[in-house]
């Protein structure tokens, strides 16, 4: 089988499923493949440039490395031929931010900082650029965000650090940070009632970040159509927000008190 910078890790792993271990002996940030949760969730969805950029090693080296258990490799353009087409390209890490936002503290805390980054959003100009610092790749954020279209660069300057840039399009629409209002309390009575004894339920209120969403997609891929999921959580999540609606799944939630909320979701329709 031939492969390129641009194979899903899903394909490498039904042609060959031992190629997890290979994966996961390139880099410790590859091991969590070995998690069959997390593997349902990322593979498909994750190329192997991808998987090369959030381990941070040269994509020629993920490459030979499967090469040595069969695969036909294509390796990319030489780096010179891939300098110079990057310096034809403006990038938004050249850019002066009109505002740098670090995260960090906020996830370290145990909160959303959604609600802090949409209140920011509001204020940029039309070709403004807002940096933001993580410790992951904000993914549910920037596709919601691209959608209203802003134009985006994810950058890792050192191992941990996740720095993403957002530009402002000039018809670029400006978020609603509240445009997921919390239901009313007899909604989820009432859908937690319609399901009966077709209801799943999770508990992801003691996960770290980003395991919750990820746990969650990952029943919602095996869930019956007929079927609800019903999701103990901490907070609301917003991050998960914008893959429902990609995958045509709707929320209720029921705040319980402070640190408990619980969640429904099941298709639309």
């Amino acid at each position: 089988m031939k492969i390129n910078e641009n194979t899903k890790i899903s394909t490498i792993l039904k042609a060959q499923p031992e190629a997890i271990e290979v994966i996961a002996s390139i880099n410790k940030h590859f091991r969590k493949l070995r998690n069959p949760i997390l593997r349902r969730t990322l593979a498909h969805r994750v190329t192997i440039k991808d998987a090369a950029k959030i381990g941070g090693v040269a994509v020629d080296v993920f490459l030979r490395k499967l090469q040595e258990i069969g695969f036909d490799i294509a390796l990319p353009e030489t780096k010179a031929n891939q300098t110079k087409k990057s310096n034809q390209m403006e990038t938004l890490k050249d850019s002066t931010p009109a505002l740098i936002l670090d995260v960090r503290p906020d996830i370290e805390a145990g909160n959303d900082p959604f609600k802090r980054i949409m209140s920011s959003i509001k204020d940029l100009n039309e070709g403004d650029v807002l940096k933001v610092i993580n410790s992951f790749e904000p993914i549910p954020l920037i596709n919601l965000l691209r959608q209203k279209g802003f134009s985006t660069e994810v950058n890792r300057p050192e191992p941990g650090v996740v720095v993403t840039y957002f530009r402002k399009g000039e018809k670029a629409e400006t978020p609603d940070e509240n445009q997921a209002p919390p239901p009313h309390k007899d909604d989820f009575d009432k859908a937690v009632q319609s399901f009966g004894d077709h209801l799943k339920i999770i508990d992801v209120r003691m996960m770290e970040m980003p395991e919750p969403m990820v746990t969650i997609l990952s029943a919602l891929e095996t869930l019956p159509k007929d079927h609800g999921l019903l999701v103990h959580h901490k907070k609301y999540p917003k991050f998960l927000m914008s893959e429902l609606a990609t995958r045509n799944y709707q929320l209720i939630d029921k705040p319980i008190d402070t640190n408990n909320v619980d969640l429904i979701i099941f298709k639309k329709g």
